[in-house]
């Protein structure tokens, strides 16, 4: 009897601790929401805010990537990119990272590498691995009707200085009026 009474008292403890996935993800969905109201807008984010979103995102996400790919990939981006504007790129990265390289043939998968060249380029100065990343992406990529223009042209311009650029830019226009 003892033995029964305490597999009983050890079973309800478990599933009492064990909270059902659904709740877990519709709590975390609404917690976003109030960070995402306490964040201050685009322009100037509180970075602490910042980092709750971005560390519930992820919670998030670990529970949506199983089930529901669009949702996760969804989430994963925002997180992303609100990582990028409060001048966390490496977390950006790494987050962009989960997208491309977990779900490489997702609608967003291309966005997501991207978007991680344009900040090895922009944001990092890392000519080499952002023109590595630029022609990963080309290769997988070759016909995206977003960023695959967007990447042959960053590719050409990489190293530039912006007075550079105008002056080829110039020059280009200055060609296609002698023709």
């Amino acid at each position: 009897m003892r033995k029964h009474l305490l597999f009983v008292l050890a079973t309800t403890a478990f599933f009492a601790c064990k909270q059902d996935p659904n709740k877990k993800i519709t709590d975390l969905e609404q917690k976003l929401v109030t960070i995402d109201k306490e964040i201050g807008g685009a322009k100037s984010p509180d970075k602490e805010k910042a980092a709750q979103f971005i560390q519930t995102s992820e919670e998030l996400a670990a529970l949506l990537q199983p089930t529901d790919p669009d949702k996760y990939a969804t989430v994963m981006l925002k997180a992303a990119g609100l990582a990028k504007s409060v001048e966390n790129p490496a977390k950006a990265i790494e987050l962009y990272a989960k997208v491309s390289e977990g779900l490489p043939q997702h609608p967003k998968a291309p966005t997501a590498l991207f978007m991680q060249a344009f900040i090895y380029e922009n944001d990092l100065g890392n000519l080499q691995k952002a023109k590595s990343t630029y022609e990963s992406f080309l290769q997988r990529y070759p016909n995206d009707a977003d960023f695959a223009d967007d990447a042959q042209n960053s590719l050409k311009m990489l190293g530039k200085s912006p007075e550079e650029i105008i002056k080829e830019f110039e020059k280009l226009q200055q060609e296609v009026k002698t023709q």
